[in-house]
C-alpha cells in the first residue's frame, strides 16, 4: 500500500512539473524570468514549486486588470480631449528649455497622456521627520477632499496621528477616499477600518487578497504613495506611513537610522497625481469619479525662478508598455555628463545594466548609491552579483552605512530628476503599480544634487580589486541569487 501511494505522489510530482514547465515557457516572454523560474522549480522541487504557484501564476493578470486598463484608458482619453491640442503646443513651444530631454517629455506625453505642466511649486523632503509634520498641517488645512493611497500604512503613532486627522476632516464634511494595499499593509488593523468607515472616511484595499485570487492578486502590488488634497497639493515618493521612516529617538528605542526621499507638489502637476489615484479609487472601489470634477485651478504665483516643469509618469501591471522603465532608459543614454542613482534595491535587467555600461564608457560619469545591507538578505545577495561588472567598466558604487537608505532617485546632467516610489528592479518595472515624477529644472537637480552628495559622506566607495577578493562561496551564493533575481 506504502508503495502504491509512493508510486502515484512521484508520477503526481512529476506530472505537476511537467505542467509548470508548459506554463512558464508559455508564459513568460522574457528568457531571463522564464530561466529563473525554471531554475527555481527543478533546483528546489516542492519549494519551487510552491514559490511558482504563489508568485508566478500569470494566466490572469491581464483578466484582473482588464477593467482597469479600460476605464483608465477611457479617463485619459476624456481628459486629453479636454485639453486639446495644448499639451502638445506647450511641449513645442518650450523645446528649448528641455535640452537633451526633448524626446523624453513626448515619449511620456504619447505613452501615458500626461503633458508637462509648468507653474510648480517644489518642496524636497527627507525622511519622515521632514514629510509628516508637513503633510499633517496641509491635511488639517484641507477644505473640501482628501485622497490618501499608500502601499504600507501602519498604525503606531505616526499612522494613529494621520487618522486622527482624516477622521475629524471626514466628521468636518470633507470627502476623505482612503486606498491601502493589502500585501504591503498586511495585518492592518479592521477595527481601526471600521472606526474610519463610521467617521465617514471611504476606505479599500487596493485588490483584496482572497484565498481563492491569492497566488494572482499576491504578485501584484500596489507600492504607490500619494496623497492629493483638495485637488491643489500632492505628495509622494518612498516613504510609507510607518514609524520605521521617522527618526526620532526621543523615546529611548534604537532602531535602524531611515533615509528616504519625498516631494511636495503645489501646481498643474497635481492634476496628473489626482489622475492616478482616481483610476485606482475607481477600479478598487467599483465607482466613475472624473478627473475633471475633482480639480483646482487654483494656485499660488510664482516667481519666474520658482516655476517647475514637471510630468509625471506611471506604469504598473495594467500598462501598455513599462513607462517607468522606458524614462530612466532614455535619461540615461540622454546623459552626457552624470548620473547619479540611488536606490534600495538595485537588480537590473538587461537593458538597464547595459544602458549603465554603455553611459560609464561613453564618458559619463556614473555613481551609484545602495544600502550597505537592505531588509532582504536575497535581494542584496542578487545585487552584489552585478557589482563586479559594473565596477569593470567604471561606474562608482557607493554603500549606505549609516542606516537603511529606502530613496528612489535619480539625477542626470545636473538637469532632470527622477524621484519616486520606484525602484530599480524588475518588480517595480513589471509587477508594481508605481508613480515617479519628471523635474526639468537645474535648481531642483542641484537640491537633489547635494542630498545625494550628503549620503555619500555615511557611505564607503567599493573597488574592483576588493570585492575580487571576496569567498568564493559568498561569490557562489551571489550568482545563485543572481540566477533567480528575475522572480524576485
Amino acid at each position: 500500500m506504502n508503495f502504491s501511494w509512493l508510486t502515484v505522489a512521484y508520477y503526481a510530482y512529476w506530472a505537476v512539473l511537467i505542467y509548470v514547465t508548459i506554463q512558464i515557457i508559455h508564459q513568460y516572454t522574457i528568457s531571463s524570468r522564464a530561466s529563473a523560474w525554471l531554475f527555481t522549480v527543478y533546483l528546489f522541487p516542492l519549494f519551487g514549486l510552491g514559490l511558482y504557484f504563489i508568485f508566478g501564476v500569470k494566466r490572469r493578470k491581464r483578466k484582473i486588470f482588464k477593467q482597469k486598463l479600460t476605464a483608465d484608458q477611457k479617463a485619459l482619453e476624456a481628459y486629453q480631449a479636454e485639453l486639446g491640442n495644448e499639451s502638445i503646443h506647450l511641449i513645442q513651444d518650450m523645446k528649448p528649455r528641455f535640452k537633451r530631454f526633448y524626446g523624453l517629455a513626448k515619449m511620456v506625453f504619447k505613452e501615458g497622456c500626461s503633458r508637462v505642466t509648468t507653474n510648480n511649486q517644489l518642496m524636497l523632503l527627507e525622511n519622515g521627520e521632514q514629510k509628516f509634520p508637513e503633510l499633517i498641517k496641509d491635511l488639517q488645512a484641507a477644505e473640501q477632499t482628501i485622497h490618501v493611497e499608500y502601499y504600507t500604512f501602519k498604525f503606531d503613532d505616526i499612522g494613529y496621528q494621520l487618522i486622527k486627522v482624516l477622521m475629524d476632516k471626514a466628521k468636518q464634511g470633507l470627502v476623505v477616499r482612503f486606498i491601502y494595499d493589502d500585501y504591503g499593509s498586511l495585518g492592518i488593523e479592521q477595527k481601526v477600518i471600521q472606526r474610519m468607515r463610521s467617521c465617514g472616511i471611504e476606505v479599500h484595499p487596493f485588490s483584496e487578497i482572497r484565498l481563492f485570487a491569492f497566488t494572482d492578486r499576491l504578485n501584484y502590488r500596489n507600492h504607490r504613495k500619494i496623497v492629493v488634497i483638495d485637488g491643489k497639493i500632492g505628495y509622494l515618493g518612498g516613504i510609507n506611513v510607518a514609524d520605521d521612516y521617522t527618526n526620532d529617538n526621543s523615546k529611548g528605542e534604537t532602531k535602524r537610522y531611515w533615509r528616504d526621499t519625498h516631494v511636495r507638489v503645489v501646481g498643474p502637476a497635481v492634476a496628473y497625481i489626482q489622475n492616478i489615484f482616481l483610476n485606482d479609487w475607481n477600479f478598487c472601489a467599483k465607482q466613475t469619479i472624473k478627473i475633471k470634477d475633482q480639480l483646482s485651478n487654483e494656485f499660488p504665483a510664482l516667481e519666474a525662478d520658482e516655476q517647475k516643469l514637471v510630468q509625471v509618469v506611471a506604469s504598473g501591471p495594467d500598462s501598455p508598455q513599462p513607462s517607468i522603465l522606458f524614462s530612466i532608459l532614455y535619461a540615461i543614454h540622454a546623459a552626457r555628463d552624470e548620473i547619479l542613482i540611488t536606490t534600495p534595491y538595485f537588480i537590473p535587467n538587461p537593458s538597464l545594466l547595459k544602458a549603465l555600461k554603455i553611459a560609464v564608457l561613453s564618458g559619463v560619469k556614473v555613481k551609484l548609491l545602495v544600502p550597505e545591507a537592505s531588509d532582504s538578505k536575497v535581494v542584496d545577495a542578487a545585487a552584489r552579483s552585478y557589482y563586479i561588472e559594473l565596477l569593470e567598466v567604471g561606474v562608482e558604487i557607493y554603500k549606505y552605512t549609516y542606516g537603511f537608505v529606502h530613496a528612489k532617485t535619480m539625477v542626470v546632467d545636473g538637469f532632470l530628476s527622477i524621484l519616486g516610489t520606484a525602484n530599480f528592479d524588475e518588480r517595480s518595472f513589471e509587477l508594481n503599480f508605481e508613480v515617479n515624477v519628471l523635474v526639468y529644472d537645474a535648481a531642483f537637480a542641484k537640491q537633489l544634487t547635494a542630498s545625494f552628495a550628503n549620503d555619500l559622506t555615511q557611505a564607503k566607495q567599493l573597488s574592483v580589486q576588493s570585492w575580487e577578493r571576496r569567498s568564493a562561496i559568498k561569490i557562489f551564493v551571489e550568482k545563485v541569487a543572481r540566477l533567480i533575481s528575475p522572480i524576485l
